[in-house]
């Protein structure tokens, strides 16, 4: 059978295209990370890691041969990945060989299993037009990094680490892509995506996702347009702050910020449960509008357990994405994700770039 786009998409409204494009996805991807992989040394696939801009542009070609297979290319699944609160990736890398779990962010212990999570993920993200990005501001700016449960003694973030995360955008406090920080020029905007690739997940902890589509459906008109008004308050996510000190001199907050943005005729969000408050008490319309998405969150978290070899590319404009209680367990063999960032960078100044580095973003 041949396979075109527009079958795709016909099957997508019979609710099982989202298989068929994820799985021509995967394979292309997988296939063409294997050739890549079966000419180098594991000490040469981590020193490219090291260049992952160029590392994803070299891959583009072994994938747009393989989607060709078919007749579909690298531009029909950006628009379908545009189109998705989230594209999860089965099986779309071997984790091979592994060591323990780390117990900390960062950083990610070099292995077969690792290095190839890392270098299809990039791939992944170049695929759709987006390069692996990091920010200087948290974790040293490292573009991957270790989503595990902490040991005791690390005060707030063991605590956070083992607990249920509500639903956010990552980055919340720089603009999305088209805006600029009102009073710091070179703040880069916030990532497109968030891509999380399984290397364990043996208690199938869900990674939980809420597509900003459902959420509009329980949210009134009246709240609706409330979200869009500069009303809001929003402070630095936890693993930004000392970043953020460092670089900046103070943590980022935004004022009279916007929490709901009309673009290219959909609905985009910045939003974060936790730091996130209105900016006047006496606002009460905008406390209830912030509530209702509050609310709405619990209807509409769909549950992704990621298992070993899967990546799902969360959709930071069209989604929140949270997690579900991971347990107080760590390191040996619990769940461990390694998390970076995509972002479509062809509007992105020098001064938005740590110099020096192809992929670290300011602050």
């Amino acid at each position: 059978m041949t396979v075109t786009l527009a079958y795709i998409t016909f099957i997508s409204l019979a609710h099982v295209g989202t298989q068929l494009i994820d799985a021509i996805f995967s394979e292309a991807v997988r296939v063409a990370v294997a050739h890549w992989r079966a000419q180098l040394t594991l000490a040469q696939v981590i020193s490219q890691l090291n260049q992952p801009v160029e590392l994803g542009q070299a891959l583009l070609p072994a994938i747009e041969q393989e989607l060709n297979k078919y007749n579909c290319s690298c531009s029909d699944v950006k628009d379908y990945v545009w189109a998705q609160p989230f594209l999860r990736l089965r099986a779309v890398f071997e984790p091979g060989d592994l060591p323990d779990t780390p117990i900390d962010f960062c950083p990610v212990p070099m292995a077969e299993g690792t290095a190839i999570a890392q270098v299809t993920a990039i791939a992944c993200l170049a695929a759709i037009g987006s390069d692996s990005v990091s920010y200087g501001s948290e974790n040293q700016g490292d573009l991957f990094v270790n989503l595990v449960v902490f040991p005791p003694g690390r005060g707030v973030f063991t605590k956070k680490s083992t607990e249920k995360m509500s639903g956010h955008t990552d980055g919340v406090t720089f603009p999305i892509r088209g805006y600029r920080d009102p009073l710091n020029d070179r703040i880069a905007p916030s990532p497109d995506f968030v891509c999380l690739s399984a290397l364990r997940n043996p208690k199938e902890v869900p990674t939980t996702v809420m597509p900003l589509d459902e959420l509009m459906k329980y949210l009134s008109d009246e709240h609706i347009e409330e979200l869009q008004k500069p009303q809001y308050l929003i402070g630095s996510q936890l693993t930004f702050r000392d970043g953020m000190v460092d670089i900046l001199g103070e943590e980022l907050e935004v004022d009279d910020a916007q929490l709901l943005y009309a673009m290219h005729g959909k609905w985009w969000i910045r939003f974060s449960h936790k730091t996130t408050q209105i900016a006047n008490l006496g606002e009460t319309s905008a406390q209830q509008a912030m509530d209702a998405l509050k609310e709405a969150c619990a209807h509409c978290a769909v549950p992704l357990a990621l298992e070993p070899g899967d990546i799902v590319l969360v959709n930071n404009r069209t989604a929140l994405h949270g997690r579900s209680d991971p347990g107080e367990e760590y390191g040996g063999q619990t769940r461990w994700l390694l998390r970076t960032y995509g972002l479509e960078t062809s509007d992105i100044d020098e001064a938005q770039r740590h110099a020096g580095s192809p992929s670290m973003l300011y602050p």
